[in-house]
């Protein structure tokens, strides 16, 4: 019996022995851990299905975010949200451990903070993330009760609110044939309260990431036609990341993830990889 075949019979004794920890140990030491954050007004089940593509490679295991007041996630504060949403990330991140972080938009926002607070090294792909603020909304973000009023009524279950939804939607989505139910779905679970109020605050965020703060690994994943984030603030943020690279998507607008979804996944998979 050569030396190859016995290493495998000892192995395959052992698993006999415990199969259930040799599994796991096998599991955890082979597969990368991701961490998957959603954006404004939307939910971690817009993510499943990049979760479950992932996952069935055998190399990723993925884990979902859902911030309180989104999808299923009850509501849980009235003020200062976007900093209490920092908050609970880095205790988030105390008590579990990722090699990979995928934040889009305000998701972006948020895990940029907890990470740069709590001094962490994961890798970070951030999809058209916020940040230096949201200048075109700042004249309307004045008037977010305004603003909460209306995504209560664009949550009433009826026709007319599903086709307002969508066109109000174009802002991010540029294709209304990317649109889908869970858009529509997302947008009447959430907490209009706290979407309103996220929305004023992000528009005046003026939070910049100090110099020669960030060390870990960053890239930057953008839309071409992305109406929501100027090109000036992500020229500014790649900068602030130590000239990071960034991969623009062709022709897409802040969500890539309906807007293209196949090369959204290649992409993640580039990312994850090199």
């Amino acid at each position: 019996m050569n030396m190859g075949s016995m290493e495998r019979e000892v192995l395959q004794n052992r698993a006999l022995e415990n199969k259930t920890f040799q599994t796991r140990s096998k599991k955890q030491a082979g597969e990368k851990r991701i961490l998957v954050v959603h954006g404004w007004m939307h939910s971690a089940a817009r993510y499943r299905r990049l979760k479950r593509d992932l996952e069935s490679s055998g190399l990723f295991r993925v884990k979902l975010y859902e911030f309180p007041g989104f999808g299923h996630t009850p509501a849980r504060y009235k003020r200062k949200i976007l900093e209490r949403f920092v908050e609970d990330m880095r205790g988030y991140l105390r008590e579990h451990s990722f090699d990979i972080i995928l934040a889009h938009s305000m998701g972006g926002n948020v895990v940029l903070k907890a990470v740069l607070r709590e001094g962490r090294r994961e890798k970070l792909l951030l999809l058209s993330p916020v940040y230096g603020g949201i200048g075109f909304l700042r004249p309307i973000a004045c008037f977010w009760p305004v603003i909460a009023w209306g995504i209560r009524f664009l949550q009433a279950p009826c026709r007319g609110t599903k086709f307002l939804i969508r066109l109000l939607s174009l802002l991010t989505v540029n294709r209304w044939s990317a649109m889908d139910c869970q858009l529509v779905a997302d947008v009447r679970r959430a907490d209009a309260a706290t979407g309103a109020r996220l929305l004023a605050e992000m528009a005046f965020d003026q939070w910049k990431i100090p110099k020669e703060g960030f060390k870990g690994q960053a890239v930057l994943i953008l839309g071409e036609r992305d109406r929501v984030i100027s090109r000036r603030h992500m020229e500014m943020l790649r900068k602030d990341l130590g000239e990071c690279p960034a991969k623009i998507l062709k022709g897409i607008g802040h969500t890539a993830i309906l807007e293209d979804y196949g090369s959204l996944c290649w992409l993640v998979h580039h990312c994850i990889n090199s």
